[in-house]
């Protein structure tokens, strides 16, 4: 896989133009922010809300989406996920020139198809691996986070050129960028939030109940599973270190146990499952599907299972214990 990185951007294309951020929420701030001290002009468009407030106190002059998007070069399209296709059917297309450059952080709409973009405007996407926060706070250090990004649609001829720029003045090419596609990026979005997460957090909640079954106290079964904070330390180390490496930072008692125990725990059921949910639910469209029908319904599905797990016996736990950790941290 080949990196991209300042050597091989320009922010040339950039000079002169006038770059539209439409959203100012955790990337959209940061990326204003951050292509503001790269020296290009940046306008920001957002609702009158606490993002807006957020805009003025950072120096913006925030105007409607509608109005950005008439006056912007570029397009950097960063309301969420499921507002996108709205706004860009009432604010964004209305307002739409030939040769403008539309720009996501995310693949999901235009991958999927739910938005499609006309044929006389070029569509990338430069989408960091990490939050707003973090891509604010490397660029201030000189530094940047990684990013994917993609062409999906040259209709200058000058498409790559053009998202190379923007990803220079994020900080992205710091950091390193490297090529991938609308749909590669919303896949494996969608792999981790439907997979792996949901694997962890099914695997915790199973785990809790096992303890407490066996007499372990419920507040304390939330503290070694994640409460301690020493489950984020051991994936900040395995995000330097490595999976496996970082091992080296525990006892060899923890080492034996981990990597003799892990062998047989994933029961071919599960995998058939996991196969089932990245072929069919994801590479197949099902879940897209499922969440346009849902957020037409009014969530009301997802705000069901909000609730319930807020009842459930280990929020409960997580009650008594959380606020000595927090408190205990803050020291």
């Amino acid at each position: 896989m080949k990196i991209y990185t300042d050597a091989d951007a320009s922010l040339e294309p950039l000079l002169g133009k006038t770059v539209s951020i439409l959203g100012y929420g955790n990337q959209g701030q940061a990326q204003a922010l951050n292509l503001r001290d790269s020296g290009i002009h940046v306008l920001v468009g957002n609702r009158q809300d606490s993002y807006a407030e957020q805009a003025v106190e950072d120096g913006f002059d925030p105007i409607s989406i509608s109005d950005a998007a008439k006056a912007g070069d570029y397009l950097i399209i960063l309301t969420t996920d499921e507002s996108q296709p709205v706004i860009w059917d009432q604010q964004i297309v209305p307002n739409l020139e030939a040769g403008n450059v539309l720009v996501w952080s995310s693949g999901y709409n235009v991958g999927y198809g739910l938005i499609k973009p006309p044929d006389d405007v070029d569509v990338v996407m430069v989408a960091p691996r990490m939050t707003g926060n973090n891509v604010r706070t490397l660029f201030k250090h000189n530094k940047g986070t990684m990013a994917q990004v993609a062409v999906q649609q040259d209709a200058t001829g000058e498409a790559w050129k053009r998202m190379m720029a923007v990803a220079m003045g994020i900080g992205a090419t710091r950091g390193g960028v490297f090529e991938s596609s609308f749909r590669e990026e919303a896949e494996l979005d969608l792999f981790a939030e439907q997979v792996v997460w949901p694997g962890l957090v099914a695997w915790f909640e199973e785990c809790f109940k096992l303890g407490v079954e066996q007499g372990f106290s419920a507040e304390l079964m939330v503290l070694e599973l994640y409460g301690s904070g020493e489950a984020s330390e051991i994936f900040r180390l395995m995000s330097q270190e490595g999976l496996y490496k970082q091992m080296a930072n525990h006892s060899t008692t923890s080492q034996y146990g981990t990597l003799s125990r892990s062998k047989n725990l994933v029961s071919n059921e599960q995998k058939d499952l996991m196969r089932e949910r990245l072929v069919h639910d994801i590479k197949g469209g099902a879940f897209v599907k499922e969440w346009s029908a849902e957020q037409a319904s009014g969530s009301k599905l997802l705000e069901k299972l909000k609730a319930e797990v807020m009842e459930n016996a280990m929020s409960r736990a997580e009650e008594q214990i959380l606020p000595l950790v927090q408190e205990a941290h803050a020291i």
